[in-house]
């Protein structure tokens, strides 16, 4: 018997945890991604999305303007003519409400924020006007946030009992206990407010993040973030105490190339929610009230994802025994990632250690996958590659050899 003639022998007594999986993909696509969240108004692309098996559309909130289009208040409010909030809906979408307005630092407790070349500057005025003068203390930031994320919820017809995400967005670690305080007292505002006014409040973040706040009793919700590297995000994940997790960022949809270059889409972040909240509402909303992606919707999605565990998972571009060439790193949407700049064999088809994949139909040795969640199948890789379940994230390594020499528990 060959090498791979044993493997097949070897591998199918430990393929119980993929088999169920398997069937779902056989069987119907419910295990395409079902909650997007995006920072471009979705109007020219809500037919796509709809056929692509959307049910939740995340869309943002923020006191003052970002960029055109950011925010969903400024394209249009409930009831006016073509808002965008109310074609979301017309549509048979929900929504997931999120708060961001430059939270991409610890900075923001301290009514500041960075540019891109790390410059520090004060955020604006409760006009949106000018900068602060003196910047706003965190109790300040919080109400004017707070405030003004109850505002445009109300404005666009967001009802009751249904929740309002704000973010995180940086690396917060559980040992800088300054910023740990002012995070309390940020949150404790917002809490409240949000409370007052019938919501929900949910948190994007880092796993320590979500752990303070969630032991603090300030959120209802906990949205993890798809940095592999952030602090107690892989502990947290594996508690199994999240409601979503982001597992890609800044990816495109709906792409087309056109002489020889990929033109036009939708920039998106895909989400999951936990099978353990299946069937459960965790904040999403309807003009109807509180919206629950089905249960076995969810379980689906749940099912068919895995982490690469392996750091060298490169994608074949068949299922053939032995394998055979590398997929093509030539598509529309998120492109191939040299995982390992210093060490990779050139441009290669690898799932990046502790990144997310879609499994499909396997042989007993590979699995497909789809490595950017955009719904199509990229190639194959060894079945030795992936976590056993989307139960278990694999614990960041930072050390780049021992991150690529890294293999998966069995």
């Amino acid at each position: 018997m060959t090498r791979y003639g044993i493997a097949l022998v070897i591998v199918a007594l430990a393929l119980a945890p993929f088999a169920s999986a398997f069937r779902a993909a056989a069987a119907e696509d419910a295990g395409r991604i079902a909650i997007i969240d995006t920072s471009t108004n979705v109007k020219p692309y809500l037919p796509q999305l709809r056929a692509a098996g959307v049910k939740v559309i995340g869309r943002y909130l923020g006191r003052c303007p970002q960029w055109a289009g950011k925010r969903l208040i400024d394209n249009g409010r409930a009831g006016e003519p073509g808002s965008e909030i109310d074609a979301i809906l017309d549509h048979g979408f929900a929504v997931l409400s999120i708060y961001q307005y430059l939270s991409s630092s610890r900075y923001k407790f301290q009514g500041k924020s960075l540019t891109s070349k790390g410059r520090l500057f004060t955020l604006k005025d409760a006009n949106c006007a000018r900068a602060a003068n003196p910047p706003h203390s965190t109790k300040t930031e919080a109400e004017l946030d707070s405030r003004a994320a109850v505002a445009q919820a109300k404005a666009l017809g967001q009802p009751a009992n249904t929740a309002i995400y704000f973010g995180v967005d940086f690396n917060f670690d559980r040992g800088d206990t300054a910023t740990a305080k002012k995070m309390i007292e940020y949150f404790t505002v917002v809490n409240r407010n949000l409370r007052a006014a019938g919501y929900l409040v949910g948190a994007y973040g880092s796993g320590d993040a979500l752990m303070l706040l969630k032991r603090q009793r300030l959120i209802d919700f906990a949205w993890l973030s798809a940095s592999r590297s952030f602090a107690g995000s892989s502990a947290f994940h594996n508690s199994g105490q999240w409601h979503l997790f982001q597992n890609w960022t800044d990816t495109t949809w709906f792409a087309r190339k056109a002489n020889g270059k990929c033109r036009g889409g939708l920039p998106l972040d895909t989400d999951i929610q936990n099978a353990a909240f299946a069937g459960q509402s965790i904040g999403f909303w309807t003009r109807d009230g509180p919206y629950a992606v089905p249960a076995a919707r969810t379980e689906a999605i749940y099912n068919q994802r895995r982490f690469a565990c392996n750091g060298d998972a490169l994608i074949r571009a068949t299922g053939a025994l032995p394998p055979g060439p590398l997929a093509s790193t030539a598509h529309c949407g998120r492109p191939y990632i040299v995982c390992e700049p210093r060490l990779a064999r050139g441009l290669v088809a690898q799932i990046c250690y502790a990144n997310t994949a879609r499994i499909g139909e396997g042989n007993g040795v590979l699995v497909k996958v789809d490595y950017d969640d955009d719904g199509n199948f990229d190639g194959w890789t060894m079945i030795d590659n992936l976590s056993r379940s989307f139960a278990r994230k694999p614990h960041y390594i930072k050390d780049q050899a021992e991150r690529r020499s890294a293999v998966c528990p069995r």
